[in-house]
């Protein structure tokens, strides 16, 4: 019988375990790195400054008019400009900015007051640099009245270029009763609210009368009262949702952010859990947690229109269980920001629009990557979030409107998102999916659930309006006559509003450019933005100037802004003039004039440094605020207050020189240990402590002075029977890690006083807070000297007011009346 060699596998098995351990490290490592680069930690960065970055004392209105550094003749131009806005649109003639006092009679004030969403009060148009520019809107941004400018506003009929029935752009009539044109409509209404929302509207209420209306019937309106449930008005709109979309599945949400949510969660389930989606750069998706820019740590941002972006998606495709796309980044620019009114418009504002026909190639590709993912490799969703883009034009959604050029095939996405347009802008959204990408899952994993509810997701209003919206844009009748909703087509209707804007884009660029004015103005259908020529540091002031010929601004001004389809030609010239005009008047004043390269650098050079000195002095305001509270809840017995300014004495002619000067750190922590016996022994032995007060302070508590004292009594233990606790450590550790000079053990056992509680608050806080606690630390010997010096010498009789240990105290912080409660 042959026998087997025996081998000995150990040092083989070390080695491929080695090898795997090693090779899973680097390709974590990889991807990790790959992932951080496009993560959302730019946005995150910009965020984390928020609390450093400070306005500080304001500099007054003449000083922020030359930011700049303007030649003479222009800053004189600035000043005038200035005094014309504050004609127009401050509350006196001087040109300055002081708000209207209480007994004015407006409401909006006090309404705003009240209010945490500052988008109503609609009070700053400018850049945050310049806000002592700003104007108050008192008596203009509270709206009395919205109704449309023409005089025929109860017909119903065509759109746009002066077309029979149109009812004219809305006009806003506000508190102050000036009737203003309201350039900002919102995003959702977008076609004519006579010749489109009146008669959906009238319908939909129809429908929803609980007393029946006409034909006394409120039965389907009483479904409201019954949510979660099937009826036939779901059975509908999932039918007109699934023939608009050409998708299987149907899911509902009241707003667009929560839907795409609810969207990325299902995908997540239906593509084996995997964590990650893809976006792109700049690219808006909603501001809830876990889509919005600063809560989406799963969310991988690259660049758009770029081959890189394919390559990296199929690269991780076991990573990535979505990608996901705002159609609106072909207007706004690809891997631009939508501009968020005038926050950030602080130079040349410039946005070129994707030609069509590039972005809906490069969307084809994006599919047919999708594709050859969840083919070959793993399953991954392209997901189209038209809320923003759907019914604008007359193609209705996206996947219609970016056809291929050469083939004309409609784009395939795997999901699409649809915001309140759908429901005419009642509170209803929609997520529309193909079969398999929408919480589909073995249910027969128990521990795999719905990740997304809501009672109101399908509120049955939401889809009524719905049913009645996707009808109307079928062309159907009502539910009672059978009689055409509409008079024109919805279609028709967007075909002439797509068409309108158009021409009124061109047509205002062509008057901006031949009165050599460096604005122009760029439009989706009837969305549209500012774009700024110059490098000028008051393009901001653009939209201040609009208000002075009478226009009422959205919340976004000239970022975005929405017209609505009952626009006629008389409004758009109307419009036109008001904007060239308004240009006009602001080249005039100077406000246009470009920041030449030596002044934008000593701009930023000195907004940095005022930033900075703004922050220190944040910074020592806040350690001077904690010496104020620590003195006022624990330092009002004079024996405690004797004993500080006697052991601040000590501190700074004894202690400190000691140890920071003379090198002495054994007589230096001697005479700091008698110092703060000194100074805690008024603590303990006579301050009344308010234990719930106390909570006020930041840093030490009563709590953590005891655990400092215990510490130093073991310190003591440790330091006498040090023989004995050395030989028995070196058997574990290097005798020369463990030889500590006298010097060094008293200096070790100082530090460590203080530095546990150090650790405590920069845990909890963070490292500049736990600076400033060391900081207070440090000098609270040399302002105790200035907060207690009237205690230098105090009458005999407070050394027998002795405490009650076990007493409660409670401290009136107000009276410093100090009452024991038991």
């Amino acid at each position: 019988m042959t026998m087997i060699p025996s081998i000995n596998i150990g040092p083989v098995t070390t080695l491929v375990l080695l090898f795997v351990v090693a090779a899973l490290l680097l390709k974590h490592a990889s991807e990790k790195i790959d992932f951080l680069r496009r993560s959302n930690i730019k946005y995150r960065f910009l965020n984390s400054l928020a609390s450093y970055v400070h306005y500080g004392n304001d500099i007054g209105v003449d000083a922020t008019l030359k930011l700049d550094n303007p030649p003479a003749d222009v800053l004189e131009r600035r000043r005038e400009g200035q005094r014309y806005l504050a004609s127009k649109l401050g509350n006196n003639k001087s040109g300055s900015n002081t708000e209207k006092k209480d007994g004015d009679g407006f409401r909006g004030p006090t309404l705003a007051s009240s209010l945490v969403d500052c988008r109503f009060a609609l009070a700053k148009v400018c850049m945050p640099l310049l806000r002592e520019l700003e104007f108050s809107s008192e008596g203009r941004n509270f709206v009395s009245s919205v109704r449309n400018n023409s005089d025929d506003a109860g017909a119903a009929g065509g759109v746009g270029s002066g077309a029979g029935g149109a009812a004219g752009m809305l006009t806003v009539t506000s508190e102050d009763g000036v009737a203003r044109p309201f350039v900002g409509n919102d995003a959702v209404q977008t076609m004519g609210v006579r010749s489109f929302y009146a008669p959906v509207q009238r319908e939909i209420g129809r429908r929803m009368r609980l007393d029946g209306g006409d034909d006394d019937n409120d039965e389907e309106a009483m479904l409201r009262f019954c949510p979660l449930a099937m009826n036939g008005a779901l059975e509908r709109n999932v039918e007109l949702v699934r023939r608009l979309t050409g998708m299987d599945k149907v899911r509902y949400s009241l707003s667009g952010s929560e839907a795409v949510d609810a969207a990325l969660k299902d995908i997540k389930a239906s593509c084996s859990n995997k964590r990650f989606v893809v976006r792109f750069t700049s690219a808006y998706h909603g501001h809830i947690s876990g889509v919005g820019f600063l809560d989406c740590p799963e969310h991988i941002f690259l660049p758009e229109c770029s081959q890189y972006s394919i390559d990296f998606i199929e690269r991780y495709h076991y990573r990535i269980a979505a990608v996901i796309v705002n159609p609106m980044q072909h207007f706004t620019g690809i891997n631009k920001p939508s501009p968020p009114g005038e926050k950030v418009t602080h130079t040349s504002r410039i946005r070129s629009s994707v030609p069509r026909e590039e972005y809906a190639r490069w969307l084809h590709a994006l599919q047919e990557k999708c594709n050859y993912c969840t083919k070959y490799l793993t399953k991954m969703a392209l997901v189209m979030d038209d809320i923003y883009f759907a019914f604008r034009t007359p193609e209705l959604i996206s996947s219609e409107y970016f056809a291929h050029p050469d083939t004309k095939a409609a784009l395939k996405p795997d999901v699409i998102i649809l915001g309140k347009a759908v429901a005419a802008g009642y509170p209803l959204s929609v997520v529309a999916g193909r079969e398999g990408f929408l919480n589909s899952y073995d249910k027969k994993y128990l521990l795999q659930v719905n990740k997304t509810v809501g009672t109101f997701s399908a509120w049955h209003g939401g889809i009524v309006a719905s049913n009645v919206f996707l009808e109307t844009l079928e062309g159907d009748g009502d539910g009672r006559t059978g009689k055409p909703i509409l008079e024109i087509s919805a279609k028709q209707q967007l075909s002439s509003l797509v068409q309108t804007c158009d021409a009124f884009s061109a047509s205002l660029n062509k008057s901006f450019e031949d009165a050599e004015l460096p604005v122009r103005i760029r439009n989706f259908s009837n969305t549209f933005s500012v774009d700024f020529l110059n490098k000028s540091l008051y393009n901001s002031r653009y939209p201040q100037y609009l208000l002075a010929e009478g226009i009422f601004l959205g919340n976004y001004s000239t970022g975005k802004f929405n017209l609505n389809a009952d626009i006629t030609q008389s409004d758009l010239d109307l419009l036109e003039k008001k904007f060239v005009t308004a240009a006009t008047k602001m080249q005039r004043d100077g406000f246009f004039e470009p920041m030449q390269p030596p002044a934008k650098r000593k701009f930023y050079l000195t907004l940095i440094a005022r930033l900075v000195k703004n922050y220190v002095k944040l910074y020592y305001d806040q350690i001077m605020l904690d010496k104020h509270v620590d003195i006022q809840v624990s330092h009002n017995h004079p024996v405690n207050k004797f004993g500080h300014f006697w052991s601040s004495v000590g501190m700074i002619l004894f202690a400190y020189p000691l140890i920071l000067w003379k090198c002495q750190p054994l007589k230096g922590c001697a005479w700091f240990f008698m110092t703060h016996v000194m100074r805690q022994s008024g603590h303990f032995f006579y301050e009344h402590q308010d234990r719930d007060i106390e909570k006020l302070k930041f840093g030490h508590k009563d709590a953590s002075k005891k655990e400092a004292v215990a510490f130093l009594s073991l310190a003591g233990v440790v330091y006498k029977y040090r023989e004995e606790i050395y030989n028995l450590a070196t058997h574990y550790i290097s005798s020369t890690f463990l030889e500590l000079s006298l010097d060094q053990y008293v200096s070790v056992i100082a530090l460590f006083t203080v530095v546990p509680h150090f650790v405590e608050i920069v845990y909890q806080y963070g490292w500049l807070r736990g600076l400033s606690w060391a900081i207070k630390i440090f000098t609270d010997p040399f302002t105790d000297l200035l907060d207690f010096y009237p205690y230098v010498i105090i009458h005999p009789k407070y050394f027998l007011d002795f405490k009650e240990q076990r007493a409660t105290y409670r401290l009136d912080i107000n009276t410093k009346k100090v009452v024991k409660v038991e």
